[in-house]
């Protein structure tokens, strides 16, 4: 493969920038943070550390970019669109939960916790950096999407949605993904997804829903 080196057109440009956030990420995820150095990412994506460092000034602010990469794919392939959150805004919410779902439980997403995991404790400012690009987002959608059903009078009372939608995506998305860090493969199929999410759904759902939206919805626990 050639090796990228010089300064590249836009189009390539682009596609360098991928490569870099690609490899940087596999890396990082594999072998740690710690492990990886910026000469190993260049290598494996055959481009000169130069190139590396005109876009990443160092190997934190590299790591960071990985992580608000992740964030913002898990945003844009998850979020729902205007006319399903306006029109049955608690099926935008069950639709988002299971796309997230299968992106908490991701390859990609997996190694990088582990790096978390192993080595947060000596680099705070990274795990801080992912709170604020890759948890907060998250909680946010979690928490408009809730205060949607709450606007359509879905709900049976009065709640914290704050607090309601980190309790929902705990149960539906922390629990599976703990589950999948620490080696066990109970949720590695689709249908295996699909089975805890419909009953993970039921549960909180009946909990907090009005009488006539649950018997509507179908939904039993």
């Amino acid at each position: 493969m050639k090796r990228h080196g010089g300064r590249p057109d836009t189009k390539m440009s682009g596609e360098l920038d991928r490569l870099i956030l690609q490899t940087a990420s596999q890396l990082f995820g594999e072998q740690g943070y710690a492990a990886t150095s910026m000469e190993q990412i260049a290598s494996c994506a055959q481009v000169s550390k130069q190139t590396i460092y005109r876009r990443h000034a160092s190997k934190e602010a590299l790591f960071m970019t990985v992580m608000t990469d992740l964030g913002q794919s898990f945003l844009s392939a998850a979020a729902p669109t205007a006319d399903m959150l306006s029109t049955d805004p608690l099926q935008a919410l069950r639709q988002t939960m299971r796309r997230l779902l299968d992106l908490v439980l991701s390859p990609r997403t997996i190694a990088l916790s582990r790096t978390f995991v192993a080595e947060g404790w000596r680099f705070p400012d990274l795990v801080q950096h992912a709170g604020v690009h890759i948890f907060e987002p998250l909680e946010r959608l979690t928490y408009e999407l809730l205060v949607a059903v709450e606007k359509a009078g879905l709900l049976n009372g009065i709640y914290d949605l704050v607090e309601t939608s980190r309790a929902l995506s705990a149960l539906l998305l922390g629990g599976p993904h703990q589950n999948m860090l620490f080696g066990r493969n109970t949720f590695a199929t689709a249908e295996a997804r699909d089975h805890y999410l419909n009953q993970a759904w039921a549960v909180f759902m009946t909990g907090i829903l009005s009488r006539r939206t649950t018997t509507e919805q179908g939904i039993t626990a």
